[in-house]
Order: structure tokens, then C-alpha cells, then sequence
């Protein structure tokens, strides 16, 4: 009896170990989802046993490589340690001539200067190419360059509350279809990476910008956005006294710094001219004041919701993504997603069913209320299922400290919004 018991405790001990190791066979074989790489693989030279420093030394990027010389770089590179590992954006000569860096020029700058110059086409990583090749739309990369001047929320490592640090830049990277690199909207070259001890070194041909002022500054400059700016102070105005400012107008949020917390907050935005309002009929201020007067938002305490927007800011909303339209959650905050897009992402195979508003247990989420469409190199957007004529974007790519500005020539209009 017995050894029946025994035999029987071995077989199934032997069944759950095949067992285990079928499911162990099934779950080594399970492929994990990768979007389909872009363009050719990228080639670069491995030259893994050699500092960075070096590998610019020997490279053909001799104006770069005195800029570096002139600043502190090195010094910098040092204190970073042995196990610090960056990413060096080295500029070809003809880009840094074009931009009037020559010999001359480099001479004249200071190391501070120049330093500043070097931090801003370096990224805290190393990036590698296949990184680049598998995304699909363009990534945020930290530069090495902060502002001090200018705050910006972020998690802590590890942390999922957002504090206060210094601003730093980022370059918003990607790859075009024939591997030519994208960095902030702009083609950067097709030169293969070098691989250094310390980092990789990517080539580009241009001298890249970083942003000097925030949106609502360059539209004031501009003088062709005085209708915008005007409709934009006097919502503002009426929406703080219609919540109490209790909730936050997202048709004109994120042009500058956030007022409640005095940081910039990221985003791109879609800035319609004011030839685009009189395209739509709408001429002067009085006649917005008569659009607006046809509702008045109201807040429910008792929901704590609002009951609408302002009319005119049904309209420029959708220049913000539509975020007004996004479901709320219980304490009346939209749990928004990057929206950072450079032309290069402003096609409807990437962002079409991009999630404006994250849902999650208790709220829903919210998609892409435009549409994007190409012809050639011209890039037209309107309201999704609208019959209104689309925007042209007719500017692209202005980096500002929030992100990029386009700017549309028609206004991005629902069907049955009506001007008078």
C-alpha cells in the first residue's frame, strides 16, 4: 500500500514539473510587440576603448571640436565620473561657418559661452541609434543645460509626486523613414554615429537653437496675433470670475509660466492669426463680446463642476488640443498626456488616435480631436468629422520654453459654431 502511495506522489510530482516547464517554454516564446524600425539601420563605428574627447579630436568636425576645446567641457566630462555615459550632437563644419562659427569667431567667445553652447548639444545619455529607429513619434532628451532663471515641475527619480527643479532643455528627437536624424522638427543629416567609451558622439548638420522666449512673448512680438491675444486677456478675465479660479482655462493654458506654481509646463500649440479670425467672420472685439454674451459659464459648488466654456473658448480650445472637451475626474483636474508634437509628428498615422486626456479608474480618456493631413510638404489640420475648410499650418517648428508653435490660417471650427 505503501509503495501505490509513494508511486502515486511521484507521478504527480513528474506532471507538475512538465507542467511547469511547458508553461516555462510557452512564456520564453511569447513576443513582446515593437513597432516596426524606421528607415535603413544606421551604421556606426565602434570605437568603444576611446574617450570621447578623442574620438573629436580625430573626427572631421574641426570647428566643433575648438568650440569643445575653448570651453570646459573636458573639465566638465570629468566630474560627471568614470560611469557617466552622454550623448555629444557634433555640429559639420559647413553648419557652424553658416551659423558664423569659424576659426575667428570661436576665438572671440568666452569659455562660458561656448560652454553653454557645448551643454546644449550634449544629452545626459547615451542614445543609442535602435532607440531612435523603434519610437515612432519624437522623445523628449535632457540636454546638459539648464536655466536657472526658469523652473519646471518633474517626478523625482523613483517618485511619483512632482517637484520644482531648474528648467533644463530638452531636444525632441526622432527618425525620418531614410534614417536622416530629426531634431526638434528639423532634419539633422544622415552621418552614421560614433560609438566613444563614454557616450556616442551624433553628427548633425546644424547649429542647433535653444529657445529664448515663451509663447505668449512671440506672439506679442509678432503683430499678427493681436485678435488672439485680445480674445485670450479678456477670456481669461471672465472665466477666473466665472470659477472663483477654482479651475484652470486650458484654451490659453501653457503659453508661459503656469501662475500657480511659477513653472513652464510643456506643450505645443496650433496659434491662429488674425486673419484667420476675419476668414471665419469675426472681425473686431466688440463682435466677440456679443459671442460671448450668448452663455455664461456657471459652476455647480454642489458637483463642483462647470456648466460649459465661454463661447469664443469653444474655438480656441481645439488650438490646444481640445483639452475643455476631456472628461474630469472628481476634483475637476484633466489627467492630460504629453503633447509636445513637432511637424514631424503632426500626421494623422501617428497621432490620430493619440490620447489627449489619460483615463483612469474613475475617469474616461480623451483622443485627438483633429485631423492631419499632408500634401507634399504643406501640413493641413482641421476638426475631426468636421466640414469646415482645414488650417494650413503656415509656420512650424518656432521653439519656444514650452514647445513648438505653428501657426494656422483658418480657425479650427465645429459645424455648428455660428459667428453671427
Amino acid at each position: 500500500m505503501k509503495n501505490k502511495i509513494y508511486r502515486t506522489i511521484q507521478a504527480m510530482i513528474l506532471c507538475g514539473v512538465f507542467f511547469s516547464m511547458g508553461l516555462l517554454q510557452t512564456g520564453c516564446r511569447k513576443e513582446m510587440f515593437m513597432p516596426e524600425p524606421e528607415g535603413e539601420t544606421v551604421p556606426y563605428k565602434d570605437s568603444a576603448s576611446t574617450d570621447i574627447p578623442t574620438v573629436l579630436k580625430s573626427s572631421p568636425y574641426k570647428l566643433f571640436y575648438a568650440a569643445w576645446q575653448r570651453s570646459d567641457m573636458e573639465k566638465d566630462l570629468l566630474a560627471l565620473g568614470a560611469r557617466a555615459s552622454v550623448t555629444v550632437l557634433a555640429v559639420d563644419d559647413a553648419a557652424m561657418k553658416a551659423a558664423g562659427l569659424d576659426e575667428t569667431e570661436i576665438g572671440k567667445r568666452s569659455p562660458e559661452e561656448l560652454n553653454q553652447l557645448m551643454r546644449f548639444h550634449m544629452l545626459n545619455e547615451k542614445l543609442e541609434p535602435l532607440t531612435l529607429q523603434t519610437q515612432k513619434l519624437s522623445s523628449p532628451r535632457m540636454t546638459m543645460l539648464e536655466n536657472p532663471n526658469l523652473q519646471e515641475y518633474r517626478n523625482g527619480s523613483g517618485s511619483g509626486v512632482g517637484r520644482p527643479y531648474a528648467y533644463t532643455y530638452r531636444h525632441f528627437m526622432a527618425m525620418a523613414k531614410d534614417s536622416q536624424l530629426i531634431v526638434d522638427g528639423q532634419l539633422c543629416g544622415k552621418h552614421p554615429p560614433v560609438a566613444a567609451r563614454n557616450g556616442i558622439i551624433w553628427p548633425v548638420n546644424r547649429l542647433l537653437q535653444k529657445p529664448e522666449k515663451h509663447v505668449r512673448e512671440i506672439l506679442e512680438e509678432d503683430g499678427r496675433f493681436t485678435m488672439l491675444l485680445a480674445i485670450n486677456d479678456m477670456n481669461e478675465a471672465s472665466w477666473m470670475e466665472y470659477t472663483w479660479g477654482s479651475f484652470v482655462r486650458y484654451a490659453g493654458y501653457f503659453w508661459g509660466v503656469d501662475p500657480a506654481s511659477g513653472a513652464v509646463v510643456f506643450n505645443a500649440y496650433l496659434a491662429p492669426t488674425d486673419e484667420a479670425f476675419h476668414q471665419a467672420g469675426i472681425q473686431d472685439i466688440d463682435q466677440v463680446t456679443k459671442i460671448n454674451s450668448r452663455f455664461i459659464p456657471e459652476l455647480d459648488w454642489e458637483s463642483y463642476t462647470m456648466t460649459g466654456l465661454i463661447p469664443t473658448d469653444s474655438i480656441l480650445d481645439y488650438h490646444n488640443w481640445g483639452r475643455s472637451y476631456a472628461p474630469i475626474d472628481n476634483s475637476g483636474f484633466i489627467p492630460s498626456a504629453h503633447t509636445v508634437f513637432y511637424s514631424n509628428d503632426l500626421d494623422d498615422k501617428l497621432i490620430g488616435d493619440y490620447w489627449i486626456s489619460l483615463g483612469n479608474t474613475t475617469t474616461a480618456g480623451y483622443k485627438m480631436p483633429l485631423q492631419f493631413m499632408r500634401e507634399g510638404n504643406s501640413i493641413k489640420v482641421k476638426l475631426r468629422n468636421a466640414n469646415t475648410p482645414p488650417a494650413t499650418i503656415i509656420a512650424r517648428d518656432i521653439n519656444t520654453f514650452e514647445g513648438p508653435l505653428h501657426i494656422v490660417d483658418r480657425l479650427l471650427l465645429p459645424d455648428n459654431f455660428k459667428v453671427n
